[in-house]
C-alpha cells in the first residue's frame, strides 16, 4: 500500500479494481505498449504542495447535506508557510497513441493527458499545489492543480476539486481500461460517477458522467466540469491561441474589460466590433462567457499554432447545455503567483448542465441524469476549424490554393471528396483524393487550383463509403482560419 509523506499529508486513496492493477515505481521505463494493446497501472508523483490542510475548518451545506472544508486565506497570507514535497497516487491508462493520468486524492481529476506520437500533453499542469483566492464564496482556497476536474453541488468549482474520491478500476477482453470516479458514500444528497474509458486503436478519451439525486424530493444544483488547457509542451500560451466554437452569439459571465459588454449581456462570435476574440492575443483583461443561448455542439476546442496543438471536447448540446470559455487575459492578464509559482498560464473550457452559472439543473428525487463525451488532443494541422468524434479539421489558404488538413481519432484510410457549391444549390465533384491518415500522422494536402475563397464543401469518407466529417467552407470559422 503506498503512504503519503509531508506535513499534513491525507492518506492516500488506491483505486480499487476488478482486476490487476500493477504498482509502477515511478520513474520506471516501462515497455513501449505494441499497436492494439492497453495497459492500467499505479504510481506515483511528487509534487510541491502547500499546507492547506493547517488552514482548513470544517463546514457543512444543509442543503445537499454535503461536507466541505473552508479555507482561512487571511492566515494563510499572513504567516506564508513554505510547500513540502509530496506524493500523491497517480492512476494511468495508456495505449499506443494516450497516456492518461488521474489524481484520486485531489478531486479525482483527470491530470494529464499525453499525446505519445509527438510527447505533446493537452491539459495545463501545475508544478505546485497551492491554494488560490478562488472557489465557491463560501470555502475559497481553489487548487488550480490543473487538469480536468469535476465541479458541484455549487458554482466556482465546486467544493471536491481538492478532496479524495473514490476510483474503481477495469479491464475489458477486448484491451479497454478505464476507472469510475465518485464521489463518497458519506450521507450526502447528490451522488457523482464519472466512467473513464480508454479503448485500444483510439487517440480519444470517454467520459460518461452520471449523476445522482437520493434524496426522496427534487434538488435544484450545478454541475460543471473543468478543463485546464495548454496544449503542446511547458505549460506555455502563444497569443495565436484560438478559442474555437461554432457559436455564433456568447453572453458574458465576468470580465474585466471594459470594451466587452457586461455582466449578461451579449456580444457576437467571434467578432465584436472587429476585434477577433477567438484569438487570445487580442484579449486585453480576464474574460468569462458563455455560449447562447445554449452550447451548440458538437464540439468545442482550443487550438495554439504556435504549439501546433489543441484539444478537442465532443459533446452531446442537447443535455450538456452549458458550454463556457474563461482565459486569465493577455495584456493586463491576472498573475499567476495567485495559484503557481513558476509563471505558468492556462486558459479554461467549462462544460455544464445547466446553460450558464444562473441558471441551476433540477433533477427529481430518486432520478438520475447521464451523457456521453470524449475528448482527444490534436496536433499536426496548423489550426482547427471544425471537429467531431471522427477528428479535427483545418482549412487554411494557400500560396497556390487551399490547404487541407485533418487529424483523425483513429488510423483509416479512405477519400476525400471536394465538391463545388453551385448556383442551383447542388454539389458538383471537383476532386477525389485519396487519405491515409492517423493520429501519429495526420493527413496535409494543398489543393491547387482551388481558389482560397471558392465556396466548397469537403466530405472525408472512409474505406466503406461511410462520411465521417463534412464541412463547407463558406463558414465564417474558414473565413477566419490563418488570419491574424
Amino acid at each position: 500500500m503506498l503512504t503519503a509523506s509531508g506535513q499534513g499529508a491525507a492518506p492516500l486513496v488506491a483505486p480499487q479494481s476488478s482486476g490487476i492493477v500493477a504498482e509502477v515505481e515511478p520513474g520506471s521505463d516501462l515497455p513501449p505498449l505494441p499497436p492494439g494493446e492497453s495497459r492500467i497501472y499505479a504510481t506515483q508523483v511528487a509534487l510541491p504542495t502547500y499546507p492547506i490542510e493547517a488552514y482548513q475548518s470544517a463546514a457543512f451545506d444543509p442543503v445537499y447535506r454535503w461536507p466541505y472544508l473552508r479555507f482561512d486565506r487571511e492566515r494563510f497570507q499572513m504567516e506564508a508557510p513554505p510547500a513540502e514535497v509530496r506524493r500523491y497516487q497517480l492512476l494511468v491508462l495508456e495505449n499506443e497513441y494516450l497516456e492518461v493520468s488521474i489524481l484520486p486524492e485531489l478531486g479525482g481529476r483527470i491530470w494529464q493527458v499525453r499525446h505519445k506520437p509527438t510527447g505533446d500533453t493537452m491539459f495545463y499542469q501545475n508544478s505546485v499545489v497551492k491554494p488560490s483566492p478562488w472557489g465557491p464564496a463560501n470555502q475559497l482556497g481553489w487548487l488550480a492543480v490543473g487538469g480536468l476536474e469535476w465541479a458541484l453541488p455549487v458554482n466556482e468549482h465546486g467544493y471536491d476539486w481538492g478532496t479524495p474520491w473514490t476510483v474503481t478500476t477495469f479491464q475489458e477482453q477486448d484491451g479497454t481500461v478505464g476507472a469510475a470516479i465518485a464521489t463518497p458514500n458519506d450521507g450526502r444528497l447528490l451522488a457523482a460517477e464519472i466512467v473513464v474509458t480508454l479503448h485500444p486503436r483510439r487517440a480519444y478519451l470517454t467520459l460518461a458522467p452520471t449523476i445522482h439525486n437520493l434524496a426522496d424530493h427534487a434538488l435544484d444544483f450545478h454541475f460543471w466540469q473543468t478543463a485546464m488547457l495548454a496544449p503542446g509542451p511547458g505549460n506555455h500560451l502563444s497569443a495565436d491561441l484560438r478559442f474555437v466554437s461554432p457559436s455564433r452569439i456568447m453572453s458574458i459571465h465576468s470580465t474585466g474589460d471594459t470594451m466587452l459588454p457586461g455582466p449578461g449581456r451579449l456580444f457576437t462570435w467571434p467578432r465584436y466590433f472587429g476585434r477577433d476574440l477567438s484569438r487570445l492575443g487580442n484579449w486585453d483583461r480576464y474574460v468569462g462567457f458563455f455560449e447562447y443561448p445554449t452550447a451548440h455542439g458538437p464540439f468545442v476546442g482550443v487550438y495554439d499554432p504556435a504549439q501546433d496543438a489543441g484539444a478537442v471536447r465532443i459533446f452531446p448540446a442537447q443535455i450538456a447545455q452549458g458550454s463556457k470559455v474563461f482565459g486569465l487575459g493577455w495584456r493586463h492578464a491576472i498573475g499567476s503567483e495567485d495559484f503557481t509559482d513558476d509563471g505558468s498560464a492556462y486558459v479554461e473550457l467549462h462544460g455544464g448542465l445547466s446553460p450558464t452559472f444562473d441558471e441551476p439543473y433540477t433533477l427529481a428525487g430518486g432520478a438520475s441524469v447521464h451523457w456521453q463525451e470524449s475528448w482527444y488532443p490534436v496536433q499536426g494541422i496548423g489550426d482547427m476549424v471544425y471537429a467531431n468524434e471522427n477528428g479535427a479539421l483545418n482549412l487554411a489558404r494557400a500560396a497556390q490554393g487551399l490547404r487541407v488538413a485533418f487529424y483523425p481519432t483513429q488510423s483509416l484510410t479512405g477519400s476525400l471528396l471536394v465538391l463545388a457549391q453551385g448556383s442551383s444549390g447542388e454539389d458538383h465533384l471537383m476532386a477525389e483524393l485519396p487519405l491515409r491518415a492517423s493520429p501519429a500522422t495526420p493527413f496535409v494536402r494543398e489543393l491547387d487550383g482551388v481558389a482560397p475563397d471558392a465556396a466548397v464543401t469537403l466530405r472525408l469518407v472512409d474505406g466503406t463509403g461511410k462520411i465521417l466529417l463534412e464541412y463547407a467552407s463558406g463558414d465564417e470559422m474558414y473565413v477566419q482560419a490563418g488570419a491574424r
